[in-house]
Formats: structure tokens, C-alpha cells, sequence
């Protein structure tokens, strides 16, 4: 037999089929990258390994697992209401001026209920034939707060509202007529007195770094002395402020629902925000509009984000050894600043309109008795007794 009809009968093994460019470089025996996942090592690589090139669904076959569902299926279908909760998106955020967060959390209830209807029916709905006992099981099937399930009645509220104002339906009558909102617990507001503010703002000065120091003891002293919501502190730029005598005076905000209001902020804010503006402006990004924004590394120049915030106050607080620090969070000095003013004798109407609330009903939680006033108006009270 010539050497050129040898039949070779063990062929070499193919060649691995190449990784992914994100697979490059990465050694399944590296173990220390899955510990803490509740799972033997090698399950852990296979499973995450897995997840990460096929997918969750993908994973999820392979270790026996429904995966996805067959094609054709009801829930490969596509949405049939994707273009009209668009245009409910757009209309929330252009036509009523609602923020994308605010019009996210609509769409997301309208698409809770669209989902459930389905599931229950078997079929997309027709929102001109959904009534009021639709609604009422809907809420009822979801274990919510009164306040959670209260915000998802207002969604439902305002997306048939939409349907038969802007869209045209033929709504006989609206479904979320006639069910009533759950009654919300009355409770006083968490909130930081004077003393252990001032406890929180020295933890935060305290920090080994003096450039972290000084962001945190600013930032918290801001919050505390201004009142703001986190989300209207984190988005001021320079265009929003306005000096007196070089100083730091007020502040634009702009508000829930795009409502602007002026703000004159407190000396504790003023000193707090004009030193912060010194280092700001030394160290900080040249050209960045952003008044809270990192000074230093890859974001210089992008705006603090909220969940790094959250995490400092909580951090800070648990070092100034504030009592059930894990509540305290940056909307509690927000409720700190209100409950200080009305403590202090401010009017209501003022506070409501520093708060930027649109309705004083809101505000009305601030005007808690504390227990001094309440020992010296029971003091007050004219001797009979003889």
C-alpha cells in the first residue's frame, strides 16, 4: 500500500471551538471568582459560565431547569400594546412634564396589570372591555403595601384617562372609578434631632481622608440644611445658583413634575456648599456642569450617583453611632430639616413651599408635638385644686 492511501484511523482531536472575546483569557479553575454563590466550585464555573455565553435561560436548560419556552408560545409572543405604552411614555413625559422615573414606574404597573389579564385569561386585554372587577382582583392578587398598592391604582387610573382622553377609546366608563384607594397608616416621619445631626456631620469630618471628609461632611450638611430630595441636590449645576456678596445664596430646583422653586439656603448650607465650591472648582472636572460630581478617576466630572450616596450616609451614621442607623438614609435629613423648622415655629405654608410639597396635607406630617412642649402646654393648664 503506497504511503499515500495510509487510512489514518485515530485522527487528531478537532480543535476547541473558539471562546468569545469575553471568555479570552479566563481560567475556569480560577475558583476564588465564584466562593459565596452557595454552590461546589465546579457547579458554580459550569453555571455562571453558562449563563454568561447562552444566557439565563440557556443555563437553566442544561442543569435541568425549565428553559425557555417553546417558540410559539404565549410569552414569545410579542406585545401587542409595546406602541401604545410608547406613546403613553412620550405623553407622560412631554404632555404632563412627568419625570422618565416617574413615567417608568407607570409603565411598569400598566405593564403588571397587561401581564396579569393575560396570564389570567389567556389573552391579551381589551382595555375598552376591562371593568372595575378586573382591577379589583388585579390589586387583590398583588401582596403589597397600601402605599405600594395605592401607586398602582394612580398608574391604572392615569393610563385609562390617556386611553379616553388621548387615544380615543370607547371606554363605557373608566374601571378604576369606584375603587378606593387603600388607606395609607398614619406615621410620624423618622427623622434626626439637631444634636444628632450634628454627631452625623463630625463622623463625617472625621475621615482619614481629608479629601472624602470633606465631601461627605459638605454634601450631608447641604442635604440637612437645604431639605432637598437627594435626586434635586444631585442634579444642580452652576447655572442654578445665585451669590450675594460672593456667597452662595439660593438655589433653582427643579422638582417633582418638573415644578421649579427657589430655594435660599440656611447659613448651615451656605458654609457647607461654599467650601465645598473650593475644592470643587480647584480639583474638579473644568467644564462639567455638575455642582456634586467626583473630582478625581475615571467619573471626574460626572454627578454623584444616588445608591453611592445612600451607601455614605448609612456608613457615616453607623460610625457616629446613631440608633438604627440602617434607616437612616439621605431623605431622612429631609424630613430632619422640615421637623427642625416646624419645631423652631416656622409657619406651615412656609415649609411646605421650602419643601416644594403641592399639597399642605403633605407637609401637615411634619408638626409633631415633642414632648417638652407637650410637658409645659399640660403645665399650662390653671390650678382648681385647692
Amino acid at each position: 500500500m503506497s504511503q499515500t492511501s495510509v487510512i489514518c484511523r485515530n485522527p487528531p482531536p478537532a480543535a476547541p471551538a473558539p471562546r468569545p472575546p469575553f471568555f479570552r483569557g479566563f481560567s475556569p479553575s480560577r475558583t476564588g471568582l465564584f466562593l459565596g454563590l452557595g454552590l461546589p466550585p465546579p457547579l458554580r464555573q459550569t453555571n455562571l459560565l453558562r449563563m454568561l455565553y447562552f444566557g439565563k435561560a440557556g443555563a437553566g436548560a442544561l442543569e435541568g431547569t425549565p428553559g425557555p419556552p417553546p417558540e410559539g408560545g404565549p410569552m414569545s409572543q410579542p406585545d401587542p400594546h409595546a406602541e401604545l405604552f410608547a406613546r403613553f411614555r412620550r405623553y407622560l413625559e412631554m404632555e404632563e412634564g412627568r419625570s422618565p422615573r416617574t413615567a417608568k414606574e407607570y409603565l411598569m404597573d400598566a405593564g403588571l396589570f397587561a401581564r396579569w389579564f393575560r396570564e389570567r385569561h389567556g389573552r391579551p386585554p381589551r382595555f375598552e372591555e376591562v371593568g372595575s372587577q378586573h382591577i379589583r382582583a388585579f390589586l387583590a392578587s398583588r401582596e403589597v403595601s397600601p402605599h405600594r398598592a395605592g401607586r398602582v391604582l394612580a398608574s391604572l387610573r392615569k393610563l385609562f384617562r390617556y386611553l379616553a382622553e388621548v387615544e380615543g377609546l370607547p371606554l363605557l366608563k373608566d374601571p378604576t372609578e369606584g375603587v378606593k384607594r387603600p388607606k395609607l397608616p398614619r406615621r410620624l416621619p423618622v427623622y434626626l434631632t439637631p444634636p444628632e445631626v450634628a454627631r452625623l456631620l463630625q463622623a463625617a469630618y472625621q475621615n482619614r481622608s481629608p479629601r472624602v471628609a470633606l465631601r461627605d461632611w459638605a454634601l450631608l450638611a447641604f442635604l440637612y440644611g437645604t431639605g432637598l430630595r437627594l435626586s434635586e441636590a444631585l442634579a444642580l449645576t452652576y447655572a442654578d445658583l445665585t451669590y450675594q456678596d460672593g456667597i452662595p445664596h439660593a438655589i433653582r430646583v427643579q422638582g417633582k413634575g418638573g415644578k421649579e422653586r427657589v430655594v435660599v439656603l440656611s447659613p448651615t448650607a451656605q458654609r457647607a456648599l461654599h467650601q465645598w465650591l473650593k475644592h470643587r472648582n480647584l480639583e474638579g472636572h473644568p467644564t462639567s456642569p455638575y455642582i456634586w460630581s467626583h473630582t478625581t478617576g475615571p467619573n471626574r466630572g460626572k454627578p454623584f450617583s444616588a445608591r453611592a450616596v445612600e451607601a455614605m450616609v448609612k456608613r457615616v451614621a453607623r460610625r457616629a453611632g446613631l440608633k438604627d442607623w440602617r434607616r437612616i438614609t439621605p431623605h431622612k435629613l429631609r424630613h430632619s430639616y422640615a421637623s427642625a423648622l416646624v419645631e423652631a415655629g416656622r409657619g406651615i405654608d412656609e415649609v411646605k413651599e421650602l419643601l416644594g410639597h403641592s399639597s399642605i396635607s403633605t407637609t401637615q406630617v411634619y408638626v409633631h408635638v415633642s414632648r417638652k412642649r407637650l410637658e409645659e402646654a399640660a403645665r399650662a393648664l390653671p390650678e382648681v385644686l385647692v
